[in-house]
């Protein structure tokens, strides 16, 4: 039965139409593993079967992405065929009657390419990787594997007034490090000056960007993608000494609604990328953080104050795109993110 089911979902390989890929991206890059050449070289893989890049980060994250959305095949096909089939260029394919080795077809020259080990499959990725701008890979809809999803079963409207908002570029010099990465002294000086009921002028929150990045570097040594861990402990209770505020982990998207609806205002580390705000220099930041102040139950979206861009006061969201960006990161520039964390500040009013 097993040889019959893999030889059926050879042959559906093997005589599907053309067109079955690329329904939401019919470019060029389908089944490329792209590199991006303006940000560190980041690696990502556009999935012939969703048409979607996915960040393959480190080698071990690499192959069990390339593993998960592998196709299964028999040991003949892929050891008796040189030169494969256009509608197989691009994907990765797996011996299922042999040890599940993982095989890319490299759609240039559509040969097939041993991935191995985790590391020798990351080092094949990068070598057959092609370069990318920003602006090119920012046409590509980006997805992540093992995210959970959004369950919305909280009918609860919340709407938290009178949050001063502050772009991080307050006056918009984006070229400026501190501010360029300032998205987490933002959030946590809009969240405490409405904790404590202080308003707050574009000159005061570009002061105080500005002061909280250089304590950061002064006192632990990095400002740039604290986590939240680390932006809750360092900047809002070690900077500001707001103790009014706790980290909850694992959280679902019914906890955000319920922190709301107690008047409380909710702090979340992003991957930018996802939520694909057209304010954003393209491809948007993925390693991000805003203010949640509300939702809508009726439209399914939340109200945020978004520091990364100007018009970010009141800016809306899908409540479950939002969810599904949420992504907690690493304090440090840049630094590998291994695990999908989705966790939150919670900052309270002062007493």
């Amino acid at each position: 039965m097993k040889k019959i089911i893999l030889a059926l979902i050879t042959l559906a390989l093997i005589l599907a139409p053309t067109g079955i890929y690329g329904a939401r991206y019919a470019g060029p890059l389908i089944g490329y593993i792209l590199l991006r050449v303006e940000t560190n070289g980041e690696a990502w893989y556009v999935y012939p079967g969703d048409s979607q890049a996915y960040y393959l980060g480190r080698p071990a994250d690499a192959f069990k992405i390339m593993q998960r959305l592998a196709l299964g095949v028999k040991h003949d096909f892929i050891s008796g065929t040189e030169i494969f089939p256009d509608r197989l260029a691009g994907l990765i394919l797996l011996d299922a009657e042999k040890n599940g080795e993982a095989y890319y077809i490299y759609p240039r020259d559509k040969k097939k390419y041993y991935l191995g080990r985790p590391a020798d499959a990351f080092k094949i990725m990068r070598q057959l990787g092609q370069g990318i701008t920003d602006r090119n890979l920012a046409d590509i809809p980006t997805a992540e594997i093992g995210e959970p999803k959004a369950v919305l079963d909280n009918s609860r409207p919340a709407f938290i007034d009178n949050v001063p908002f502050t772009s991080q570029a307050p006056f918009g010099d984006w070229a400026d490090s501190y501010q360029q990465n300032g998205c987490e002294e933002a959030s946590a000086l809009m969240a405490v000056k409405w904790a404590r009921g202080q308003s707050l002028t574009k000159a005061e929150a570009l002061e105080e960007i500005i002061k909280i990045a250089d304590w950061l570097v002064a006192k632990h040594g990095e400002s740039r993608d604290t986590s939240s861990k680390d932006t809750l402990e360092w900047i809002i209770k070690g900077y500001f000494g707001h103790d009014q505020a706790v980290l909850i982990k694992n959280i679902t998207v019914n906890d955000i609604i319920e922190e709301l609806a107690k008047g409380n205002l909710v702090i979340v580390p992003m991957n930018g990328q996802i939520l694909h705000n057209p304010n954003y220099k393209q491809p948007g930041p993925p390693r991000h953080m805003i203010v949640i102040r509300g939702y809508n139950p009726i439209k399914k979206e939340f109200i945020t104050n978004d520091s990364g861009t100007r018009k970010g006061e009141l800016y809306r969201y899908d409540a479950a795109l939002l969810y599904e960006a949420i992504r907690d990161y690493p304090t440090g520039y840049h630094e590998i993110i291994d695990q999908i964390e989705k966790n939150m500040i919670v900052v309270s009013p002062a007493d």
